[in-house]
């Protein structure tokens, strides 16, 4: 095995604790920026969701009582 002199092992403490220091701006960066528009971002589309689910259900009902008034004319 190598030695590891001092002076490198000085290099590599401080290149970890620049590491560290990047990794926890990045992180900060995700939290307060990134989420928040991913936030406003899923509401929008939760909004739109919401739009189509309930026109779907609207004409699926409308259909239900179509059939069933073509049914009773048919009984009659």
């Amino acid at each position: 095995m190598r030695r590891i002199v001092k002076s490198r092992l000085d290099e590599h403490m401080v290149d970890l604790y620049y590491r560290v220091d990047n990794l926890k701006k990045d992180i900060s960066i995700i939290k307060n920026n990134h989420l928040k528009h991913m936030s406003c971002a899923i509401y929008k589309i939760e909004k739109k969701v919401d739009k189509i689910l309930w026109s779907m259900i609207g004409g699926m009902g409308a259909l239900i009582l179509t059939l069933i008034v073509i049914a009773f004319k048919f009984v009659k």
